[in-house]
C-alpha cells in the first residue's frame, strides 16, 4: 500500500526541477492515508506493546470512514437539537458494514471495539450545527457508546477511543478529556433532549445504560503518531510521516 502511495506521488510530478503536482500532495499525504498505513502494520503484529489498545484480536474487521450512529438523531424534520451520524477516521473490532457501505453495526457478541480520530496539525473539532459546544471526542465517544448499547452485548467486552495526533501539535490538550469531562458534555446533550417535550426513543435508550458503558467499559487514550512509529519501526512509514506533516503544516 505504501509504495503504491509513493508510486502515486512520483508519477503525479509534472516538474522535477521545482515540483508542481498533478494533484495536491495532500491527497496522499494526509491522516486518512497515515492511519491506514499504522492500522494494517497493526493488524500483522501480535506482540504485546504500550499500548493498551493492542494487539488486536484475532479475526477483527479493520475498515476507514466508518459511520456510528448518534442516539440524537432528528425526531422531525427541522430538529433543532439532532445532529447527522458521525464518521471516525478508522475502526477495528467485530462489527458488520451496511447501509451505503459505511455503516458500522457491532456484533452482539463482539468482544472489542476500537474507533480511531487521526489529526495531524489540526485541533479537535469543536461542536455541531445545534451543539456548538460538543466537541469531537465526547461526540465519538457518545455515538461508540450508542453503537455498544444498540449491540445488546451478551458478554464482556472493551471499547476504545484512540486519538493520534503530531506531537508538535499544541492544539490539542489530551489531558482535558477526562472522563469526568466526556460525562459532563454528553449529560448537557442528553438533557437538551429529554427536556424539550419531545419524545426521543433512541436517547431514552441511550440514557439508560450509557454511563455505565462510559466509565466501566471505554477507554479514551491521545498517543502522537511519534510513538506508534516508534513501536512499528518502519524507516519508510516514518518518512511518509515525515511528508504528511510537511505537506500539512
Amino acid at each position: 500500500m505504501l509504495d503504491a502511495l509513493l508510486a502515486l506521488h512520483r508519477a503525479g510530478i509534472v516538474n522535477r526541477d521545482t515540483p508542481k503536482y498533478l494533484f495536491p500532495e495532500t491527497l496522499i499525504f494526509n491522516e486518512g492515508w497515515l492511519l491506514r498505513l499504522v492500522l494494517k502494520e497493526w493488524l500483522a503484529r501480535s506482540e504485546s506493546s504500550g499500548f493498551s489498545f493492542l494487539p488486536f484480536p484475532e479475526g477483527v474487521t479493520a475498515y476507514s470512514e466508518g459511520q456510528l450512529y448518534t442516539p440524537f438523531r432528528a425526531r422531525f424534520r427541522g430538529d433543532k437539537l439532532a445532529e447527522a451520524h458521525t464518521h471516525v477516521d478508522g475502526i477495528v473490532g467485530d462489527f458488520t458494514v451496511i447501509d451505503t457501505k459505511s455503516g458500522i453495526v457491532l456484533k452482539s457478541d463482539f468482544r472489542y471495539i476500537a474507533a480511531f480520530e487521526a489529526k495531524l496539525y489540526a485541533p479537535i473539532d469543536r461542536g455541531v450545527t445545534n451543539a456548538p459546544w460538543y466537541d469531537q471526542v465526547s461526540r465519538a465517544a457518545a455515538c461508540l457508546i450508542n453503537s455498544i448499547l444498540l449491540a445488546r452485548p451478551r458478554g464482556s467486552y472493551v471499547g476504545h477511543l484512540v486519538v493520534l495526533y503530531a506531537a508538535d501539535n499544541h492544539r490539542i490538550e489530551p489531558n482535558l478529556y477526562t472522563k469526568d469531562y466526556v460525562e459532563r458534555q454528553i449529560t448537557r446533550r442528553v438533557d437538551g433532549f429529554l427536556k424539550s417535550g419531545e419524545p426521543s426513543e433512541a436517547v431514552a435508550g441511550f440514557e439508560r445504560g450509557w454511563r455505565e458503558v462510559l466509565h466501566h467499559n471505554l477507554q479514551i487514550h491521545f498517543h502522537p503518531w511519534d510513538e506508534a512509529l516508534e513501536y512499528i519501526g518502519s524507516r519508510d512509514l516514518q518518512g511518509f510521516y515525515i511528508d504528511c506533516k510537511r505537506a500539512n503544516g
